[in-house]
């Protein structure tokens, strides 16, 4: 049960707070000037309605967030929680997180390559960002 309680007080918190940052690496005016000369590619999706892609990616990020805070939470109880542990984790949880997705849109799609390096570094730094965000509170 206090697994739970945990996963969802912290990984809520930490949603929010990843949501604001990766939002913000998405929209500063390169990344955004990249993605708006993109957007006619066919391997782009089109959303209409910007609100409900906006909720969208918020809810499926959030659910991202609370496995993530699962697999932090149980994994730090048994490494034991220091800067290090927490550096080797958010290694494993980046290459787990990142890497497959990456890999398989640049060979089975047509996705842009720049917009595939933008969501490989932006994603590492997401991942960074749950985990140490993870670290740093009272678990």
């Amino acid at each position: 049960m206090d697994i739970i309680l945990k996963t969802l007080t912290c990984g809520s918190f930490i949603g929010m707070i990843h949501f604001i940052i990766v939002g913000i690496l998405y929209q500063n005016p390169i990344v955004a000037k990249i993605y708006k000369d993109t957007s006619s590619h066919p391997g782009v999706k089109k959303w209409d309605n910007k609100l409900k892609y906006i909720i969208s990616m918020f809810l499926g990020t959030q659910l991202e967030v609370y496995i993530i805070s699962v697999g932090f939470i149980f994994l730090i109880s048994i490494l034991g929680k220091t800067i290090t542990n927490t550096l080797i984790l958010g290694f494993i949880i980046s290459g787990i997180r990142v890497y497959p997705r990456f890999w398989n849109m640049w060979i089975q799609s047509s996705y842009p390559n720049k917009l595939l390096i933008i969501e490989f570094i932006n994603g590492t730094i997401g991942s960074f960002v749950i985990v140490f965000g993870l670290y740093l509170l009272p678990i």
